[in-house]
């Protein structure tokens, strides 16, 4: 992603901040493609990840004024609210589905590409098991002990691993 692109995004934040339709409707062209391969990879339903985006597009609206650029770009932003509304939706929309125990430790090893190049960069310093525990808590939606379970560690190595790695992805990004 450049820069431009960026600035971009966070001009367009800030500018449904202010109540600007057009603002929205840029953004709208400019992400949706992207919150879309979020919710569907999350949600794994084209049409339950159609609402995801729209979902989340509301939230961006309604909390447009919450974003602050110091504290982390509009596409992370943007991220976490597409990821938590699909999370939120599939949720809702589904019962709690059980993952046999082969399919959760594919999920451990899976590769999942960051939607930003820096992330990527910054998560390749990290140790290998540090970066595969941030990636997969994150990419799916686990808990800690979901997580541990998952990969047959125990909690306290996973908080630490998932807070040591992430203090040093936010080392890394700042940089």
């Amino acid at each position: 992603m450049t820069l431009t692109k960026t600035r971009n995004s966070e001009a367009l934040l800030i500018g449904m901040a202010s109540g600007e339709e057009a603002a929205f409707r840029r953004l709208y062209e400019a992400e949706a493609d992207w919150v879309y391969a979020i919710a569907l990879r999350i949600l794994r339903d084209s049409q339950a990840a159609e609402d995801a985006v729209q979902e989340a597009f509301i939230k961006l609206w309604r909390t447009a004024s919450r974003f602050d650029p110091a504290l982390g770009s509009a596409k992370t932003w943007i991220g976490i609210i597409a990821r938590n509304a699909a999370l939120d939706l599939g949720r809702r929309r589904q019962p709690v589905e059980e993952l046999d125990e082969g399919h959760l430790a594919t999920l451990a090893t899976e590769a999942v590409e960051p939607p930003d190049p820096k992330l990527g960069k910054c998560l390749d310093e990290l140790p290998r098991d540090q970066a595969r525990a941030i990636v997969t808590m994150y990419s799916y939606g686990l808990s800690h002990s979901e997580l541990s379970e998952t990969l047959a560690l125990p909690l306290g190595t996973v908080k630490s691993w998932i807070r040591r790695g992430t203090q040093s992805l936010k080392l890394c990004m700042e940089g």
